[in-house]
């Protein structure tokens, strides 16, 4: 890698030859003894990376250079330290203000100027690297097929993806910086979902606007979704449906949110078309009730025959409400799966695109640290050789300057901020890992080998926001082999099951989750124990039954566990539960460790409850 440039621009020729002397060894140096000559070097080939800049000069002050720098578009850019022997605090300001990244004041201490301008290096290269990432992000968002646009914190339009704008027929260029992305939705004015995520409107704030048609969603803590008719859309008219879920920085303040659009018109033309099939079943069924009155009457005197006719009736009548009820299910559960397997892809899209760079930044901070270890000795050495300096001034001067610096803070603080930016790159890093094991996105439909502890870590490092305030987890694992299955679907299991232990807390103080696995024979198994409020054997007869749920309305759809027993199931293998009122719940999964196609599930009937039977 070629080494920085270096501008140095003072008026005394010593303080050039000290500086210069200084910095050789690690970068290459240009110096300038007035504000012209550095003018015309800022701007010349190579252009610096960094203006080490004298304030006091007799042809041009610093603050005048510093102003022509900023008005120049060649070297606006370039960060500049000023160097002075002016202390003055307004000096300091003006200086700041002006745009100056730092002030060091003369005399200088050498171990002071290697830092600051390493560090203000560092700071130059993290911020392009932050610009690059940026730049990634932003691919990703606009590569993407689903629609999506972002907004910021002031309600300002910073992603309209090429999606986004083929659906709605509105260019970016119309969009981006604006807040007026309501326009290609509604005629009046009116905030979208993503504004009212935005300003962290609570459900009654949000059915001000959507009037019951939305629920919360589990793409994210905050998220919302809904469906509307926008007849303005296409020949005539589309049905979409809207997912709006908050950005947040590092300290959960929300900073934007996130919106996505998928056109669900078919869908709906389907329910409709069900609906008016189901309105002429009906009709049938009331005029086929009127005719069996009607023959009743002519048979009144034949009682068997009657009561055998009512009771035809009652069973068609069950077979269809039957039917119409398994229809229903089997939609509700083929849109949870859709959409499951959509965040699937978009997390583990996200999580391949950031992996890379994050990789490089890791791997940079450790070299950083190896760097600052060889610039602290070097500093060490400078104090060593301050008793071997001849001359009785500069030995003053220099033993002054150490003595008015805190080098024994800055040998504490640069490593300990490395540290913590090394600790937060790791922890990124995991994260990016447990969104790719989680998801699984390669591998939806086909059945694999995979690592079940490895899955349930990811998950629950996924599900930590649901579970840390309410319970901790402990952690019993047996010795497993690889077992083949669906991995993301198995992980979707693990993380219904765990989400509603920790909702079984209640009014506990705080819970406990123990998580154990085993393996008998040809069979693994995952036994997940709470220490919640328990279930009632009324309700736990129920707690599979589709659409079956003990939370307020609009607080689950009562899917979850229906669908986890679905998914054990079509793995051949056995969902099973056992409860007891203030004590407790326990789930145990069983699957088989090799997969057979076109196998028999073990049991078809209803799941398994207080049967630990492998």
């Amino acid at each position: 890698m070629a080494s920085k440039v270096l501008l140095i621009v003072d008026d005394e020729p010593v303080n050039l030859v000290l500086l210069t002397h200084l910095l050789e060894p690690e970068y290459q140096v240009r110096a300038a003894n007035s504000g012209a000559d550095a003018l015309r070097a800022a701007v010349s080939e190579p252009l610096p990376d960094l203006i080490l800049l004298d304030v006091m000069m007799p042809d041009m002050d610093g603050f005048t250079v510093l102003t022509k720098l900023r008005e120049d578009p060649a070297s606006r850019g370039i960060p500049v330290i000023f160097v002075t022997a002016m202390d003055a605090i307004e000096y300091e300001r003006k200086g700041l203000e002006l745009g100056a990244v730092d002030y060091i004041t003369k005399p200088f201490s050498p171990p002071i100027v290697l830092a600051r301008v390493h560090t203000h290096l560092e700071y130059q290269r993290v911020d392009a690297l932050q610009r690059e990432l940026q730049c990634t992000l932003n691919q990703i968002i606009d590569g993407t097929p689903v629609p999506t646009f972002v907004i910021d914190a002031q309600h300002k339009v910073t992603h309209w993806n090429k999606a986004c704008a083929e659906i709605t027929g509105v260019a970016a260029a119309e969009m981006l910086g604006g807040n007026q992305h309501w326009r290609p939705f509604y005629p009046e004015e009116r905030p979208v979902m993503a504004d009212l995520v935005v300003d962290g409107a609570i459900e009654a704030g949000i059915d001000t606007h959507y009037k019951g048609r939305f629920q919360r969603s589990t793409v994210a803590v905050g998220a919302f979704e809904a469906e509307g008719f926008f007849p303005h859309f296409g020949e005539s008219g589309r049905w979409l449906h809207f997912t709006a879920a908050p950005l947040r920085d590092d300290e959960g303040r929300i900073t934007g949110a996130i919106e996505t659009l998928r056109d669900v018109t078919e869908r709906q033309l389907a329910v409709e078309e069900l609906r008016k099939a189901q309105a002429g079943l009906e009709e049938l069924v009331e005029k086929r009730t009127m005719q069996l009155s009607e023959s009743n009457k002519a048979l009144e005197q034949d009682i068997a025959k009657r009561e055998a006719a009512e009771q035809e009736l009652l069973r068609r009548n069950t077979e269809l409400t039957t039917l119409n009820t398994q229809l229903s299910d089997a939609k509700q559960q083929l849109v949870q799966s859709e959409k499951l397997a959509s965040i699937g892809q978009l997390a583990a899209g996200v999580a391949h695109e950031i992996n890379n760079p994050i990789g490089y930044v890791h791997s940079n901070i450790g070299s950083l640290e190896k760097y600052l270890v060889d610039l602290f000795e070097m500093l060490s050495a400078y104090e060593s050789a301050e008793a071997a300096i001849a001359e009785p001034a500069i030995a003053v001067k220099v033993k002054s300057m150490r003595e008015s610096l805190d080098l024994d803070f800055l040998r504490e603080d640069i490593p300990q901020l490395m540290s913590e930016s090394k600790e937060g790159i790791t922890r990124v890093k995991k994260i990016v890992q447990d969104l790719k094991d989680f998801s699984h996105v390669d591998s939806t439909d086909t059945f694999q080998l995979a690592n079940l502890h490895q899955g349930i870590d990811s998950t629950l490092n996924i599900v930590a926001n649901e579970i840390k305030y309410k319970a901790d987890v402990v952690k019993e694992y047996g010795e497993l082999p690889d077992v083949e299955c669906l991995p993301t679907q198995i992980n979707q299991v693990i993380m219904n099951i765990c989400v509603n232990a920790a909702h079984a807390m209640g009014d506990v103080e705080r819970g406990k989750i123990t998580i154990r696995t085993g393996c008998a024979g040809e069979k693994v198994w995952i036994e997940i124990a709470d220490t919640g409020s328990g279930i009632s054997p009324e309700v736990l007869s129920k707690i599979f039954d589709p659409f079956f749920t003990t939370k307020p309305i609009g607080k689950g759809t009562g899917l979850g566990l229906s669908l986890s027993y679905g998914i054990v199931k079509n793995h051949n293998g056995r969902l099973a539960v056992k409860s007891e009122v203030g004590k407790g719940t326990t789930f145990r999964i069983t699957l088989p460790i090799k997969h057979v196609e076109g196998a028999v599930p073990q049991d078809d009937a209803e799941p398994v409850q207080e049967d630990w039977s492998l």
